[in-house]
């Protein structure tokens, strides 16, 4: 899969990708992509432009402290010449800083480097034909410093050498005729020049040409895996949303399951205090009503007090049974008055210490019955231990911890098991947790918290809670 940038870099330049794919006889893209490349060839070579500059103004400078021990005669001249390509050198150093010059900046930089030679050949032309061969290397430098100093591409840096060599062609054939051993020296050594300067100008467009194309494509697939990682991040986000939702969802059915079951425990309890106990206290009234017309009654009588004993027995196992399954007292005054009641019941001695007023509902009933398992797991591993139970809000929590003195536990025990899960399970509905710590010979700690901040859990509830009689 392409981005549209590399569709676009495959329509233009087909097969030459690859750096090892460029065309060898043509060094040129596809018009846009051709664009492209000069904005990058200008931003990358505008510095080495000027310094390339400031090098030939200053070389043309300081060989003239040379023309006084060479051609002493011919020097003022030869010093006007160098003046004007200083002065010329100076005035185009300027005009790189010009908005215009990004538009013709490889053809003028070809005119400055066909007038840099031009200049050596006005010299040569100036000069003794013996003394020309002083300054004749100058246009093998000027030639040099066109393909691989000032930045000319290939077929503009070409251009100029050819128009330098014909320079001096016509300086060598017609102004100042050289010797023939000496023009044929010299244009061997021009030629030779002329190809080095090919070669290395083709072979530094080429490296620029290949690096334009390996630094377009990796901005492609950078670009391309900065929209893969914005897609990712919005699936990411995506689907952690919908696990937050699921998760809320649970916790809201957890609490709903919770909750219908404490609706549940308070309607059993509703129907035992209104029902079975309330026919038991009649049963009761009238076992006395009966004992009271048979007092005399010497066989009878024993059987009625028998009756009205069991009877009795009876409806007290029933009102513990009704309180065990959701205590009226929690409902009608609070945590702190329920584990009271709890505490006293308890087989081992319990001290009990709130701070705490009324809460939801939900919430009141999740720590009581989770402090009541916590009671009963001591009551069950540690007899003959005592037990402090204590609740405090802190930080918008509601806390307890159930603490016994008892022999503990080694960590990672599963003795507290289907008791610990109920209490995880309870708290956990309502955003709540607990843990329990213990070592042995120091006793067991369940501590637990609730977040008092949460919105409750709606459930619609029917139901009056009535004082067991």
């Amino acid at each position: 899969m392409f981005t549209a940038d590399e569709e676009r870099v495959e329509q233009n330049i087909g097969d030459q990708q690859s750096p090892s794919r460029l065309g060898f006889a043509r060094l040129r893209f596809g018009a846009d992509l051709e664009r492209e490349f000069a904005a990058y060839w200008f931003e990358h070579s505008l510095l080495f432009t000027r310094l390339a500059i400031v090098l030939a103004a200053t070389l043309y400078a300081i060989f003239g402290v040379l023309d006084v021990a060479v051609v002493r005669d011919e020097a003022p001249t030869i010093w006007l010449i160098r003046l004007i390509y200083c002065a010329v050198a100076a005035g185009f150093f300027l005009f790189t800083f010009t908005g215009a010059y990004r538009r013709v900046m490889q053809p003028a930089l070809c005119v400055l480097s066909v007038i840099t030679g031009v200049g050596i050949v006005a010299m040569v032309a100036v000069v003794p034909p013996e003394k020309g061969a002083l300054y004749y290397v100058g246009i093998l430098l000027a030639i040099q410093w066109s393909y691989a100093v000032v930045q000319l591409r290939f077929g503009w840096a070409t251009a100029a050498a050819v128009a330098v060599v014909a320079a001096y062609e016509l300086t060598a054939v017609w102004h100042r005729p050289a010797s023939v051993e000496v023009f044929i020296n010299n244009n061997f050594f021009l030629l030779s020049t002329v190809i080095i300067g090919m070669l290395a100008g083709y072979t530094i467009e080429r490296g620029v040409r290949s690096d334009f194309i390996q630094r377009r494509l990796i901005d492609d697939q950078r670009a391309q895996l900065a929209v893969q990682n914005r897609d990712l991040d919005s699936a990411l986000q995506a689907t952690l949303e919908e696990v937050k939702a699921k998760a809320r969802e649970l916790q809201l059915s957890r609490a709903r399951i919770v909750a219908t079951a404490d609706h549940e425990r308070r309607k059993i309890e509703r129907n035992l205090h209104d029902g079975a106990q309330q026919h038991l206290v009649s049963l009761a009234v009238q076992l006395n009503l009966a004992r009271a017309l048979v007092d005399d009654d010497a066989e009878v009588a024993p059987l009625l007090d028998g009756l009205s004993a069991g009877v009795k027995e009876t409806l007290g196992e029933l009102r513990a049974l009704a309180h065990g399954i959701y205590p009226p007292l929690l409902m009608e005054s609070g945590l702190a008055v329920a584990l009271g009641a709890a505490a006293g019941r308890c087989p081992l001695p319990t001290a009990v210490h709130a701070e705490v007023g009324r809460y939801r509902g939900e919430i009141e009933a999740s720590v009581y019955f989770c402090v009541l398992e916590a009671l009963q797991n001591a009551a069950k591993h540690a007899p003959g231990a005592s037990v402090a139970i204590r609740l405090w809000e802190e930080r918008g929590s509601l806390r307890f911890d159930v603490t016994d003195d008892g022999p503990g536990m080694a960590a990672g025990s599963k003795d507290l098991g289907h008791g610990f899960v109920n209490m995880s399970d309870r708290l956990g509905a309502i955003g709540g947790d607990v843990a329990w710590e213990s070592k042995p010979g120091e006793g067991v700690r369940v501590c637990g918290s609730v977040p008092l901040d949460p919105a409750p859990v709606t459930l619609a509830i029917d139901f009056t809670p009535r004082v067991p009689a």
